[in-house]
């Protein structure tokens, strides 16, 4: 595969990169790197000593890698925050857009740093979300809803790899239809990363992005119908916290139009680092 011998780490590291290149596969200097500490064992590049590559597993990534899958779905994990999270074919990829709600909770929250409190992160997937927030906040517990017994699987592994068991609870449900109703009394906020994505937009999709699962991405005709579903179950149960919604601009106006009729307070909208709507933070009354 390699068109020379390779003396060092960084020779790998180019000769990667070129192949990716050849290729036109994106952000192909990152995933290069990325690919040599797989097949480490490392988390980190710069930590890699180059006796301790494996290069058949190499050639085995790139291989696939070039059929057109992503390099999450092939070494099953991405990066999120501060963590690697393991993720495959059952588990919405987790992506640097949804650390905008990260951000601004701990922003929201600080004077609560190490206070007790609770919080659910609803269509959990990975758990990338709540996970990140549990261990901000050392004195928080966070309950994992997911509809998918599979994706609660790849949560819990999470969990337990970042050491968060303790503090952490899992439930298999259709949005709360499983859930202790009475829990949500006690919710300080609810973080959700619903499927957004209007049904006739899903195939025009990224091939990439084709390789999530279509139950973490299609939300029905116009994409609303997850938040729907979320915001009139909680106000029967007169909730009083925060809600933190990742959005998408396909969305925006759509979604605010209906939270102004159910009388729902927007406190703010944020947009990620590409400039586009990806955070609506809603007050329940």
């Amino acid at each position: 595969m390699f068109n020379k011998k390779i003396q060092n780490k960084t020779e790998l590291r180019d000769e990667i990169n070129l192949i990716l290149n050849k290729h036109s596969l994106l952000n192909s200097n990152l995933e290069s790197q990325l690919i040599i500490s797989y097949s480490a064992k490392k988390s980190n590049y710069l930590n890699v000593k180059f006796d301790e590559i494996n290069i058949q597993d190499i050639e085995k990534i790139i291989k696939e890698r070039l059929k057109g899958k992503p390099l999450s779905k092939i070494i099953k994990q991405k990066g999120f925050w501060k963590d690697l999270f393991y993720t495959d074919e059952n588990t919405l990829d987790p992506r640097s857009d949804s650390e905008v709600l990260i951000e601004n909770i701990i922003k929201d929250f600080s004077a609560l740093k190490n206070t007790h409190f609770n919080f659910i992160d609803l269509c959990c997937g990975t758990g990338c979300l709540g996970i990140s927030l549990l261990k901000e906040f050392k004195s928080s517990k966070c309950d994992f809803i997911d509809i998918s017994k599979q994706a609660l699987l790849n949560c819990k592994k999470n969990i337990s790899a970042l050491s968060v068991d303790d503090r952490s609870n899992l439930f298999e449900s259709d949005l709360f239809e499983n859930y202790p109703i009475s829990k949500i009394r006690n919710v300080r906020f609810i973080i959700c990363n619903p499927p957004y994505i209007p049904t006739k937009e899903y195939h025009l999709l990224d091939k990439e992005t084709l390789h999530d699962p279509k139950l973490s991405l299609d939300g029905g005709s116009k994409g609303l119908d997850f938040y729907i579903k979320i915001v009139e179950f909680l106000k029967t149960q007169q909730y009083t916290g925060d809600i933190y919604f990742e959005i998408d601009p396909l969305i925006t106006e759509q979604l605010s139009k209906f939270l102004l009729e159910k009388t729902l307070k927007i406190v703010y909208k944020k947009q990620d680092y590409l400039k586009l709507d990806r955070l609506l933070k809603i007050a329940f009354p």
